[in-house]
């Protein structure tokens, strides 16, 4: 696949690439697999749904959420599948839980969902997709060992689509492809770098 050095000028452009991203990764041999998308004022239903809708082309797909309150506003905007939603706790209790041949979307998890949605995911046999996952946050107090359980979870998950701004910059990932760097001058993008893994902040800086 040829690698697309230029930022999507707005939602729908990146919704695309997003798609150019999911179609080939349910032909990885990963099971876990996460879609960020880093700005302000996103409804994140919107794209989840949008994430739906490509999977459910060829694949039975069931939505989660955290809390009853998502799901049950989530059923009420889309009833047409209302019975594919449900909380991480209801899903886990279901008997679509041990479906292998299923695919599962997860809406924003949170790091105090953490334990329902580790169970969820532990238990779940087919191929999980993590929309702006959230699993460790440096704010909760928490002892050692579920830290260290937090990031060994977190290394199982594979990103394949991933866009954000940063200070004059931007960062984009579109799998199979490599991680892009981009600088801003003059309102406008520019390619500057690739890298095979994702660039930590100090590795950003010192390529803009």
């Amino acid at each position: 696949m040829k690698t697309n050095y230029k930022l999507p000028k707005d939602l729908n452009e990146s919704l695309k690439n997003m798609e150019e991203a999911i179609i080939p990764s349910l032909q990885d041999s990963s099971k876990r697999f996460t879609i960020e998308f880093n700005f302000e004022g996103l409804k994140f239903n919107r794209i989840g749904i949008t994430i739906y809708k490509i999977l459910a082309k060829n694949n039975n797909v069931f939505l989660t959420f955290a809390d009853q309150g998502a799901v049950a506003l989530a059923q009420r905007d889309y009833p047409d599948i209302k019975d594919k939603i449900f909380t991480f706790k209801s899903f886990t209790e279901s008997n679509n839980i041990t479906n292998i041949d299923s695919v599962l979307i997860s809406i924003l998890p949170q790091p105090y969902d953490f334990d329902s949605f580790e169970p969820m995911s532990e238990n779940f046999q087919g191929t999980h997709y993590s929309l702006n996952p959230k699993f460790e946050d440096a704010n909760i107090g928490i002892g050692s060992v579920i830290r260290e359980r937090r990031k060994n979870f977190v290394k199982t998950w594979k990103n394949i689509y991933f866009i954000r701004p940063l200070n004059y910059a931007a960062l984009m990932h579109i799998y199979p492809n490599n991680w892009l760097l981009f600088k801003e001058d003059n309102k406008k993008y520019f390619f500057k770098k690739e890298f095979d893994v994702k660039p930590d902040n100090e590795t950003i800086l010192m390529n803009l």
